[in-house]
C-alpha cells in the first residue's frame, strides 16, 4: 500500500510530530510505502525507508501559509497514485485526519467574541479549515484521542459518529523505567548539578501560556521558604526564556529556574526528576504525562489535560477545574512535603499500563480502510 502523509512542519521534539513519525515508521515496517509531505523538516536526519518531500509554503501570515500548504499537498497527490491521504493538520479533502488538538471552534469561542472571530482573517481561515474536516458532508475519517474531543466536534459540526476512530495512548517504549533507574537518576542529577537534598521539578513543553509555564513559576514563588529554597524548576523544550526570566525576576525566583532547551534525553530527565509538573491551560491529551507515569516519576497536572484520568489512576495529582492559583500553590506544597511517598507509589505502579500501541492501532485502521476501498472498487 502507498500512503501520503501531510504535516505542515516537522521538528523533532513536538508531540504531534513524534506521533506522525511513529505511525509512518510502523507502516513502513509492515512493508508499505510512506511519503511524508511537509512544509519544513527541521531535523538533520531523515527517517530510514520513508521518503520526505518538501512543499515550502509561502505567504506572510501563518494561516495563509497553512492554506497554501494544503493546496500544494492536494495538487501533489493528484499527480500520482496513493492508496490514502492522511493529514496531521486541519484541512479538508484527505481520507484521514489525526485530531491532536481540541475543537478549535470551542476553544476560540471561550477566548474571543463572535464578532472578532468573524472579522479577523486568521480566525476565519483556521475555523474554515476545521469545518472542511468535520462538516457532515465531508468524508474524512478522524482519529481522536479523548471522549471530550469527539463530543465537542460532533456538537459543533454535526459530524456523524461513525467517522470517528479512537486511538489509545502512544509513547515510545524508551520512556519505560529501566532496571538501573537508580543509577541513571544519580548520574543525571550529578550532570545537572542537583544535590540529594534538592527537589527537581521538571516541565516539558514549549508554549509559555498554553502549557502553563507561568503558572509553574508563580507556584514555586509562592512555596513556603523551607520548600522554595530546596526547589529547582527545570524547563525542557523551546521555552521563551525572556518571558520566563522576566516573570521569575519580578517574583524573586530567577535563581530557581534552569533552561535545558529541546532535549533528546527526556527519559533520563524524567528518571532524575522528583516531580513532573504540567499545569496546562489547554492540552487535548498530553503524552508527556504518560511518559512521566511509565518512568516512575510523580506527575502533577491540570484537569483540562485529556490524559489527566491516567494521572489520577496512577496515583498522581490532578488540579481541579475551574483553575484557582491558590489551590495549585497549596497542592504543590502538600505534594512536595510528601514527595517520598508519591515517588514510591509512582515507581510501584509505573509498569501497570501499556501506553505504546497507538501507531499499531492506527496502521491497522489505515490498512482496513484501503482493503475496503479496493473491495468496493472491485465490485463496481
Amino acid at each position: 500500500m502507498r500512503f501520503a502523509f501531510a504535516l505542515f512542519k516537522y521538528f523533532p521534539f513536538g508531540g504531534l510530530q513524534r506521533d506522525m513519525l511513529r505511525i509512518a515508521e510502523c507502516a513502513a515496517g509492515r512493508g508499505h510505502e510512506v511519503v511524508i509531505f511537509t512544509g519544513a523538516w527541521e531535523c538533520a536526519d531523515r527517517p530510514e525507508g520513508i521518503e520526505v518531500r518538501l512543499l515550502p509554503p509561502c505567504g506572510g501570515s501563518n494561516h495563509r501559509r497553512a492554506r497554501i500548504f494544503a493546496e500544494r499537498f492536494a495538487a501533489a497527490v493528484k499527480q500520482e497514485r496513493f492508496d490514502l491521504t492522511f493529514t496531521f493538520n486541519r484541512f479538508g479533502g484527505c481520507d484521514w485526519y489525526f485530531a491532536a488538538d481540541n475543537c478549535l471552534a470551542v476553544e476560540m469561542a471561550r477566548k474571543h467574541s463572535p464578532l472578532l472571530l468573524k472579522l479577523l482573517p486568521r480566525y476565519r481561515s483556521f475555523l474554515a479549515q476545521e469545518r472542511q474536516v468535520f462538516a457532515p458532508e465531508s468524508r474524512t475519517r478522524i482519529f481522536y484521542l479523548t471522549d471530550r474531543q469527539k463530543r465537542d466536534f460532533m456538537r459543533c459540526y454535526g459530524t456523524p459518529g461513525e467517522r470517528f476512530f479512537h486511538l489509545p495512548p502512544g509513547i515510545s517504549p524508551a520512556c519505560n523505567r529501566k532496571p538501573d533507574a537508580d543509577l541513571i537518576r544519580a548520574g543525571k542529577r550529578r550532570e545537572l548539578g542537583v544535590s540529594d537534598d534538592q527537589l527537581m521539578l521538571l516541565e516539558i513543553g514549549s508554549h509559555f501560556s498554553i502549557k502553563g509555564i507561568d503558572r509553574a513559576i508563580r507556584a514555586v514563588a509562592a512555596l513556603p521558604p523551607e520548600l522554595r529554597n530546596r526547589c529547582r524548576l527545570f524547563f525542557a523544550g523551546a521555552v521563551s526564556e525572556r518571558r520566563c526570566r522576566t516573570l521569575a525576576r519580578r517574583l524573586g525566583v530567577l535563581d530557581h529556574l534552569v533552561f535545558l532547551g529541546p532535549r533528546a534525553d527526556v527519559p533520563e530527565l524524567l528518571t532524575a526528576a522528583d516531580l513532573l509538573v504540567h499545569p496546562a491551560r489547554n492540552e487535548a491529551a498530553g503524552n508527556v504525562l504518560l511518559e512521566g507515569i511509565v518512568a516512575g516519576v510523580p506527575v502533577l497536572c491540570s484537569e483540562v489535560c485529556g490524559f489527566s484520568n491516567f494521572v489520577a489512576e496512577a496515583g498522581g495529582v490532578v488540579i481541579p477545574e475551574p483553575w484557582e492559583e491558590h489551590t495549585f500553590c497549596r497542592i504543590l506544597a502538600e505534594t512536595l512535603r510528601n514527595i517520598g511517598q508519591y515517588r514510591e507509589n509512582a515507581i510501584r505502579r509505573c509498569a501497570e499500563k501499556d501506553f505504546t500501541r497507538r501507531a499499531e492501532v492506527a496502521v491497522d485502521q489505515l490498512e482496513e480502510f484501503v482493503r475496503a476501498r479496493i473491495f468496493q472498487n472491485g465490485q463496481l
